[in-house]
């Protein structure tokens, strides 16, 4: 009986000195991400894009929220519900007073939910990269290249691999996910932004770098939500006749939520609009979601593009529709 004692007190004594298990290191070091990224082909018919959330836990798991748009199943142009007036909006040099338009979707809460375990890995070089192990077994596995900013306020994600994916792109920080910039906030950034986008449309995939100036924008006087930019005339909008002459383009940002990070972006040509005040047709809807350092600071955004065809006047009218993945940002 006093050697089983003594072989429990031993048992005990182990179990007790045991080091506890060592927290999973965070991609970057950073806990929130914000994400796009796609399926892009020449081919059309199948190509989806998705925006959203991944949240990254010291237990190596991670939490994906995302929205979801595919030309399986093509979505409606919805109203937000919000008319620039005031100082954005109304004369000859500012954008028409029209409802702005998302894509049907944003409005309501990411519906797509997944889960999964993460490790971080080193290429021969000492690149970092992070392998996600998707739970839900039509995912599979992904990779993203990870990179920390200078400053080391907040990293990024760039796609690496996938049997699902072709394109993608992420920013994270430790700023919580309902952390977010106000339109007055953002319309003073003063830092030279780059909009980086891979673009599926009329069967071919491009690839665009371009770059972003927030100072085009005006801040509606009426309202905190939203900021425009009406363009002089410009050959993205040589529309053939019998459309107007009227070759400006009208461009809109507007702020979905003050819980979270959405924000959309709708841009049009004047002459698209057939003599309209407002465009009822194929304009172009951008879902974004804003990057935020560990600061608060605002970064810019990761979007997407999911513009279909509304109309039945082409023989395969998913070959006319526009999806894009990309980042307007100052560290691309």
């Amino acid at each position: 009986m006093r050697f089983v004692g003594f072989v429990l007190l031993l048992v005990a004594a182990l179990i007790g000195s045991a080091s506890p298990a060592s927290a999973a290191t965070l991609p970057g070091k950073k806990a929130n991400y914000v994400v796009s990224f796609g399926s892009l082909s020449s081919k059309s018919g199948s190509n989806w894009v998705r925006l959203g959330t991944y949240k990254f836990t010291a237990n190596g798991r991670v939490r994906s929220d995302t929205w979801a748009w595919s030309q399986n199943a093509p979505a409606s142009r919805v109203g937000t519900g919000t008319i620039p007036k005031g100082s954005c909006s109304g004369t000859k040099d500012t954008v028409r007073p029209c409802e702005i338009k998302t894509v049907a979707g944003f409005l309501s809460p990411a519906p797509e939910a997944r889960t999964g375990s993460f490790a971080l890995h080193a290429d021969t070089a000492g690149r970092q990269y992070v392998n996600i192990d998707w739970d839900q077994t039509a995912w599979r596995t992904e990779e993203w290249w990870v990179d920390s900013a200078p400053g080391g306020t907040y990293a990024r994600l760039t796609f690496k691999y996938s049997n699902k994916l072709t394109h993608g792109y992420g920013y994270g920080s430790n700023a919580g996910l309902t952390t977010r910039r106000a339109m007055e906030t953002v319309s003073k950034s003063d830092a030279a932004l780059t909009m980086t986008y891979h673009r599926a449309a009329k069967g071919d995939v491009k690839d665009v770098k371009k770059n972003w100036n927030m100072s085009e924008f005006i801040r509606c006087t009426t309202s905190t939500w939203c900021l425009a930019y009406k363009t002089p005339a410009t050959n993205n909008c040589n529309c053939p006749a019998p459309y107007d002459k009227d070759h400006s383009l009208q461009s809109y940002i507007q702020a979905l939520s003050s819980e979270d990070r959405r924000d959309t972006h709708w841009h049009w040509c004047s002459c698209l609009a057939k003599g309209s005040e407002c465009h009822k047709g194929n304009s172009h809807v951008y879902p974004l979601l804003q990057i935020i350092d560990d600061n608060g600071g605002w970064r810019g955004w990761v979007g997407v593009e999911a513009s279909f065809y509304p109309y039945t006047d082409q023989a395969d009218p998913r070959s006319h529709d526009m999806l894009s993945v990309f980042r307007v940002t100052e560290w691309a």
